[in-house]
């Protein structure tokens, strides 16, 4: 079962994206939010969600997943990292070795790094391909390893799913 995303949720989410250094419309308007009972938060289009309000509730699953509620906390996943990229000043764009081993769930070393937007240690942020193309989700970490791979494209063909 499927609802439409409460206010809680909304600033979840808005607070998620602005430690990306996105502002929260960069995905808020992209649509309506909606959440499972899982806690996956996916964005539909108005249309989308005007025809699932007839629908029966028994829906459990509509539009582009964005990420997932953990408790009170909303974390970025992919899809929206995918949808945010573009206006997120916290990221790091690699070399292409360095994109290769992004995808097999590798670290980025300093000497991988082509470009840094506004990142500190311990901060969240995206990791671009040489193009631009987000990749992976990451922490900005310490000493030799720049960034920690948190999250990466490659999950999705290593898990064989």
């Amino acid at each position: 079962m499927i609802r439409r995303a409460n206010p809680a949720v909304e600033r979840a989410v808005a607070r998620e994206l602005l430690e990306y250094g996105a502002e929260p419309e960069a995905l808020l308007s992209k649509g309506v939010l909606v959440v499972d009972r899982a806690g996956k938060v996916s964005v539909c289009s108005p249309r989308a969600w005007e025809v699932l309000e007839r629908l029966p509730r028994n829906c459990t699953s509509a539009g582009l997943e964005v990420g997932r509620m953990r408790g009170r906390r909303f974390e970025l996943g992919l899809e929206g990292a995918w949808l945010i990229a573009g206006r997120a000043r916290k990221y790091v764009r690699v070399n292409e070795k360095a994109e290769q081993l992004v995808l097999y769930g590798r670290d980025v070393f300093m000497s991988s790094v082509v470009e840094a937007g506004e990142v500190g240690e311990g901060d969240r942020c995206i990791i671009l391909s040489p193009r631009g193309d987000p990749i992976a989700i990451g922490r900005v970490g310490s000493g030799d390893v720049f960034v920690v791979n948190l999250q990466d494209r490659g999950a999705y063909l290593r898990k064989g799913e």
